[in-house]
This record gives C-alpha cells, sequence and structure tokens, in this order.
C-alpha cells in the first residue's frame, strides 16, 4: 500500500534571502532588455535644435532697378530664413558695460551665444560668434545667417555676397503644422540700443524672418551685366554657410535658388536699395 504522507523538506538558513536577490536581479535585467527599466534610452535627454532654410516663394520676390542719382542697376531680391526643425533659433548677446563703452561705429559688436533646449526641459549655451551694430539699419544683426551667390548659365560665381547677417525676428508663418509652432511670433526685436550690454533674438519654430528687397545688402550690383547680351543666371540663397549655428542640417547647409534674365533690353524700374529698420 502506497503511503500518503508527504515528504517535508528542510530548508537551510539564507536560502530564501539568496532566492530573493536572484530574481530581483533577473527582473532588473528583463526590464533594462526591453527599455522599461530606469536606465533606457528613451530617458536620454536629446536636443531639440533649429533647422534653417531659405524660402524660394520669398527669394522670387526680385527685381531690376536703376538709381537714378549713381546709374547703377540693382538686383534686388528678398531673403527669408524659416526654421524648421524641432526647436527655436534663440540666440543671445552679452558683454560687459566697459566694452559696451569702448566700440566705436563700425566695430560694435557683442560675443553671441545660442540657447540650446533639450527634450527633458533643460538647456545649454554655445557660443557661435558675434552680433553686429548696424548703423545703416539701427539695430544690432547675427552675423553669418545667409549667403547669396549669382551664377552665369557657365556656373560661374559672377557676385557672391559677404555673410549677411540678418536681425532674427518671427515675421512670417513658414509651417504652421510643425510640432511646437507658436501660433504669435515670439521674437520681435533686435535692440535699438548701440549700447546694449545684453540682448535676444531668433526665429521661433514654424516662423521665418524676412529682409524686403529693398533694403540694404540684399542687392547686387549689375551694371556691367546689364551691358551684355541678356541671358539667365541662377540667383542662389543658403543658410548658416558657414556652420556658426547648431542646427539638425549644420555640416549640409540648405540652399535654394530661382532663375533672373540680366542683360541688354531686359525691362528695369526706378530704385534702388534703402537702409531699413
Amino acid at each position: 500500500m502506497r503511503s500518503t504522507a508527504r515528504t517535508v523538506r528542510t530548508v537551510r538558513p539564507g536560502r530564501p534571502a539568496r532566492t530573493w536577490i536572484g530574481a530581483a536581479v533577473m527582473a532588473l535585467a528583463a526590464l533594462l532588455i526591453t527599455g522599461l527599466g530606469p536606465a533606457s534610452a528613451t530617458d536620454t535627454p536629446t536636443d531639440r535644435l533649429p533647422a534653417l532654410e531659405p524660402l524660394q516663394r520669398e527669394l522670387a520676390d526680385n527685381d531690376l532697378v536703376r538709381e537714378p542719382d549713381t546709374a547703377i542697376t540693382w538686383l534686388r531680391f528678398t531673403g527669408a530664413p524659416a526654421n524648421l526643425g524641432s526647436g527655436a533659433l534663440h540666440v543671445v548677446g552679452r558683454r560687459t558695460k566697459e566694452e559696451a563703452a569702448a566700440a566705436t561705429p563700425g566695430n560694435n559688436v557683442l560675443p553671441a551665444y545660442q540657447r540650446i533646449s533639450r527634450s527633458d526641459g533643460t538647456s545649454y549655451e554655445v557660443p557661435v560668434g558675434l552680433m553686429t551694430y548696424h548703423d545703416e539699419h539701427k539695430h544690432f544683426h547675427m552675423d553669418g545667417i545667409s549667403r547669396y551667390r549669382l551664377i552665369n548659365s557657365a556656373g560661374q560665381i559672377v557676385r557672391e555676397s559677404p555673410k549677411v547677417a540678418f536681425c532674427l525676428v518671427d515675421l512670417e508663418i513658414a509651417d504652421a503644422t510643425l510640432p511646437g509652432a507658436p501660433v504669435n511670433p515670439v521674437y520681435n526685436s533686435c535692440s535699438h540700443n548701440a549700447n546694449a550690454t545684453s540682448l535676444t533674438m531668433g526665429i521661433s519654430v514654424g516662423w521665418a524672418d524676412v529682409y524686403d528687397k529693398a533694403l540694404g545688402g540684399q542687392s547686387f550690383d549689375v551694371s556691367e551685366l546689364m551691358q551684355l547680351p541678356p541671358q539667365q543666371y541662377t540667383l542662389e540663397m543658403t543658410t548658416n554657410p558657414l556652420g556658426l549655428l547648431h542646427e539638425t542640417n549644420r555640416t549640409s547647409p540648405k540652399t535654394t535658388s530661382v532663375t533672373v534674365t540680366i542683360g541688354q533690353g531686359v525691362p528695369v524700374g526706378v530704385g534702388g536699395p534703402r537702409p531699413g529698420v
């Protein structure tokens, strides 16, 4: 006859503790593998960077005008860098009162720093060159925002701007569907105070700054080209050409272009570039 008595195992002291620790280690390992644990890669903060792109529709706003007093023929063009990234382009300028007092016309600058926001709500700053006070425009500009080129049909650059500075503000909605795009402009001024010791400028996500073709710096002298037979040229705009600003496409700046016709017999208006605000 089979006995129904159960065999009772003797539990050695300390065994339950070791069993619990082993189970805990295995559970933690499983969480890490599935990405649900405290060290999950999804918890690592990431930078929310801007992404500058020139708007072709604005560059298409160009014309030829002859200045009455000088007889110079200008190719004028509007330029608009848009921010189509995941974070605002936020730039601050700072200097001491002594540095501001020592500034002179034509050499009035502030060291510039880009403030980069992160996904966890923190931010940090990196140096990005200079802000320069433009006596012509009566405010500060961020240096190196854009570059313009005029290229002939043979691929030769016949006109090129120096690094173009902009007073960075929200002037036009470029893409209101981008996450984080504000309904109203956030950046509105670049400080008209030539003695400023600090200032902020930038472009919000989904917005663009716009520099009208009538403003100084938004034109090429094409008087000599007007003496040649008419031909088509490529007018090109590139944003962040020197890679000063930190953005998603920093190592491959964005370029857009339009076609313009210049030469003998091409209609020319009357006007010229002017200082602006």
